[in-house]
């Protein structure tokens, strides 16, 4: 376990709430839904970084095998790589689930 993405992730995902609690402001939603919204992408952030560096190994080989690549050896480097990749996908999935649900989902203002 490399500790690299939790630390990335206390820089990313309070930025990333932040950003969904000020688009939330400026679209005058209830200040309980940008709590919430916001909330839920940090905490959807941080456990994707999270996720990313306890099964990092895991989660690489799985990608080498879906590309049906054989896996020799990869660098550290490659490896350090793809975890923080990991946690910056499952951070602008979570911004797009926020952008999708509060404009066309069933918390979209009328």
């Amino acid at each position: 376990m490399t500790l690299l993405p939790v630390f990335v992730a206390l820089f990313v995902s309070p930025a990333a709430a932040a950003l969904v609690y000020a688009d939330a402001r400026r679209r005058d939603l209830s200040h309980r839904y940008c709590t919430a919204a916001a909330s839920a992408v940090g905490l959807a952030s941080f456990g994707g970084f999270l996720a990313a560096s306890l099964f990092g190994s895991g989660l690489i080989s799985t990608y080498y095998r879906l590309l049906d690549r054989p896996v020799i050896a990869f660098t550290p480097l490659d490896f350090l790589l793809s975890l923080l990749l990991a946690g910056l996908a499952v951070t602008v999935l979570a911004v797009l689930a926020y952008g999708l649900t509060s404009r066309y989902g069933p918390f979209a203002p009328s």
